[in-house]
């Protein structure tokens, strides 16, 4: 399957969606900032959270390359398009090329809200089942890439053995760390000056309303895009091979959501996967085009339209994973006998 057609490059274009994702943020940190009542200031709170989200959806195509043709433009405006996300460029790209990509779900490689095995899961202690149990619900799902990704990956990634940290991660590790403590500290200064507040006060509305509220958002929305972008009942994840995924393993692995026309545009045309995943030197302009040829060779397989409905149905189907059977199944299966698996039609 060739897709090369549409991996046509546009560095303007590229520069012209991130700017305006980024100048857009910086008007919701202000408005969050600057509103006195709290629903406006909670409005504008989301809002900078939102176009967090969709800064680094536009960065995420300098990591493939296929925000521009130059790889320092390229690596300029994806450590840009990462900094309000305190995602490192080195360490995102690392984690999600190299892992991501290369070993699409693959059991026990592949970080997309990877399922446990059934195996995994009877062996696993009670905090563990009980820490699985909860990224797994609805209510626990917002939280997943937020501790499971961004923490213990781009915060502090000192006890991770890979990758290992040499100069160039940590002047973007510093580089995020010097990032965010400028911004707290405009922030407040520019929230005392426009509120008149005492310092205590201003920095107390910064933390909240410019940056933990924003924050909260931005990480339970790429939770959400793990989520149902490689969780499905027609999912198939498979056992680690120690080779990279191929094309039909990863298309297994990958579903295409459908949203309101409206919807598509503003996430960037994320939601169109399946043709991401095949070709990632695509960038976020020719990702419809794309996939509706993906679509008509892949005879529609693993293409939802999100409803609540969905979500929960994949929510209560897909709990744990069992490679023998190929299929998901729900937690009763691991405490039962392998031939009265309960599988999750």
């Amino acid at each position: 399957m060739s897709l090369a057609q549409f991996a046509q490059r546009s560095a303007w274009f590229s520069i012209s969606i991130l700017s305006v994702d980024l100048l857009l943020y910086a008007a919701m940190v202000y408005g969050s900032i600057a509103a006195e009542a709290i629903w406006l200031k909670l409005l504008f709170s989301f809002g900078a959270g939102t176009m967090i989200a969709l800064s680094a959806i536009a960065g995420h195509d300098a990591g493939h390359q296929s925000f521009s043709t130059n790889k320092n433009l390229n690596r300029f405006f994806g450590t840009l398009a990462f900094l309000p996300a305190l995602h490192p460029f080195c360490l995102w790209e690392h984690h999600h090329n190299r892992i991501h990509h290369r070993f699409t779900a693959q059991l026990g490689v592949d970080n997309a809200y990877p399922p446990m095995t059934i195996e995994q899961y009877r062996q696993a202690s009670p905090w563990q089942r009980a820490r699985y149990r909860f990224f797994r619900s609805l209510w626990g799902q917002p939280f997943f890439y937020l501790v499971e990704i961004w923490w213990p990956d781009m915060w502090v990634p000192f006890f991770k053995a890979n990758p290992q940290m040499n100069r160039r991660t940590w002047f973007d590790l510093i580089l995020v760390y010097t990032y965010f403590a400028v911004f707290l500290v405009g922030c407040t200064i520019a929230s005392q000056a426009i509120n008149g507040h005492e310092i205590w006060a201003a920095a107390i509305n910064v933390m909240v309303f410019a940056f933990a509220l924003p924050f909260l958002v931005w990480n339970a929305f790429i939770s959400f895009l793990s989520i149902v972008q490689h969780t499905s009942p027609e999912v198939r994840w498979i056992q680690s091979t120690g080779q990279p995924s191929t094309v039909d393993q990863a298309l297994a692995g990958t579903v295409h959501i459908v949203f309101p026309e409206w919807l598509d545009r503003l996430f960037h045309r994320i939601m169109q996967h399946q043709a991401h995943h095949i070709h990632v030197g695509i960038p976020l302009q020719n990702l419809k085009g794309a996939q509706s040829a993906v679509a008509k060779i892949n005879d529609g397989k693993l293409v939802r339209v999100w409803t609540p409905a969905y979500h929960w149905q994949l929510t209560r189907e897909c709990k744990l994973y069992d490679p023998q059977t190929n299929r998901w199944c729900k937690f009763s299966a691991a405490e039962v006998q392998p031939h009265t698996l309960e599988i999750a039609a």
